[in-house]
């Protein structure tokens, strides 16, 4: 981020994301190919810490583990092109929907409102609530993961929430203090997907799924996380 602080007056926000989550990948790929040099431990670093605060600034969790490139070398694989896909994997559902919202596709509000809900310890649920709207709009879509994403963030809010990391929604959802018509709902719809083979378990026949039941299913979750949130925080 610093190598380009000059021109950040000139770039919107999400530019000076997707620019600084470009640098840090042009460090990893170097690193981790033939263009290794002595300073990149340390421009690893400062470019860690100088990303992870935009990207929590633009409302999404940090995906890159490795807050170390040494950390990040022992974890890559053993030739280069599986180590490229490592690099392309960690960043692509934050830069794709960073395009997304550059090319100003419409997003419902409680879309938003659930993102913003999942902050603090409830962060790493992020990462699924970001693959299942980017599932939505993938070229081709897929709408089957798109709604098992939206499904496993209720869970995995649950699962964080009430510290039950071992549990399923099905099983923890019943011994809470939360209202039980909803709780009757949020097992229906969980059990609804858990019968439909194709969603929870793979299946081999083709289903009739499409984008009206995606986004159905993503915005259900949408409204169960931030109910969740509000009564278990």
């Amino acid at each position: 981020m610093r190598s380009y602080a000059r021109n950040r007056k000139t770039m919107s926000k999400l530019e000076v994301l997707e620019k600084a989550i470009t640098d840090i990948k042009a460090i990893m790929l170097a690193y981790a190919t033939d263009g290794r040099t002595d300073e990149q431990p340390k421009q690893y670093h400062e470019a860690y810490i100088d990303l992870d605060v935009l990207i929590e600034s633009a409302g999404y969790s940090n995906p890159n583990s490795y807050k170390t490139i040494e950390l990040f070398w022992r974890n890559c694989g053993g030739t280069w092109a599986a180590r490229r896909e490592l690099v392309g994997n960690i960043y692509a559902d934050l830069l794709f929907d960073i395009g997304r919202k550059k090319r100003k596709q419409k997003e419902p509000w409680n879309w938003k409102s659930a993102n913003e809900a999942l902050t603090d310890k409830l962060s790493p649920v992020r990462a699924q609530w970001l693959k299942a709207k980017n599932f939505i709009f993938t070229s081709p879509p897929d709408y089957e993961n798109s709604i098992k994403e939206s499904v496993n963030s209720i869970e995995s809010c649950l699962m964080i929430l009430l510290n039950k990391p071992y549990g399923t929604l099905g099983k923890i959802i019943k011994n809470q203090q939360l209202d039980p018509d909803v709780e009757k709902i949020i097992s229906q719809v969980y059990g609804l997907i858990s019968n439909k083979a194709f969603v929870r378990h793979g299946g081999v026949k083709k289903q009739e799924i499409g984008q009206p039941e995606a986004e159905f299913f993503l915005n259900f979750a949408a409204a169960a996380i931030i109910y969740i949130r509000g009564k278990l925080r």
